[in-house]
């Protein structure tokens, strides 16, 4: 089901994202990757075969958002699977949080969100499709000292639940996930501390969103699924 699949994928300059690029650029799907760092990303698929597209990405900035969308249309002329993978943190205590940092973590992990999903659905629209909003534990509860990030998360599971009613029409299913503790840049501003391998591994989440790309997964459309490793 993923060969010659038109995929982008935002984040896709580290950890879950880049995985999840690299893993289905390796199972013959047409990969477009976006994030700010278009280094990485180059770095990233140096020694790959296969069909991609590397696309400097901001999600702050909605020009930029509109060009990959549009690029893709140029290149592929379809979007079959948009992974929204994107997320910014900078924990803070509800005193410590200024309005920059709310404004900017919700620009990203829930505004930007809603920004490429609309532009990509003018088209995906025409054909079906298939949408992945990574989300995270954290929407799913309270997080002391990790307020913003919480509550752009709770948003971001919202917005997934209420599209994947208002896009059934169009053959558009909507899948949510929620990871657990996992090891990556992210995670690790959240909790500094903590041992990395003792949590659970990117490839654990890629596992599921490559689950999602199947007509098995259709039973958990529109519903959050929480991944998490317990040890």
């Amino acid at each position: 089901m993923i060969k010659d699949k038109v995929v982008i994928v935002t984040g896709a300059s580290k950890g879950i994202g880049a995985e999840i690029s690299v893993s289905l650029l390796k199972q013959g799907a047409k990969v477009v990757m976006a994030a700010r760092d278009k280094k990485a990303m180059l770095q990233l698929t140096k020694g790959l075969r296969g069909d991609y597209l590397v696309h400097e990405t901001d999600l702050e900035d909605f020009s930029s958002i509109k060009s990959l969308v549009e690029t893709t249309i140029a290149r592929y002329g379809l979007i079959d699977i948009l992974i929204n993978n994107a997320g910014y943190v900078d924990p803070k205590s509800l005193f410590e949080t200024t309005l920059e940092n709310w404004n900017k973590t919700f620009a990203v992990n829930l505004t930007g969100v809603f920004l490429i999903t609309k532009e990509v659905v003018r088209y995906m629209k025409k054909t079906g499709g298939r949408i992945i909003n990574i989300s995270s534990s954290a929407g799913l509860g309270p997080r002391p000292g990790w307020s913003a990030y919480a509550a752009s998360k709770a948003g971001l599971i919202s917005f997934s639940e209420t599209i994947a009613e208002e896009l059934r029409e169009y053959n558009i299913k909507v899948f949510i996930i929620a990871p657990g503790r996992t090891a990556t840049d992210l995670r690790r501003k959240l909790a500094p501390n903590e041992d990395p391998t003792t949590i659970m591994q990117p490839n654990k989440v890629v596992n599921i969103v490559e689950f999602m790309l199947s007509e098995e997964s259709d039973v958990v459309e529109g519903q959050v699924v929480q991944v998490r490793e317990r040890k």
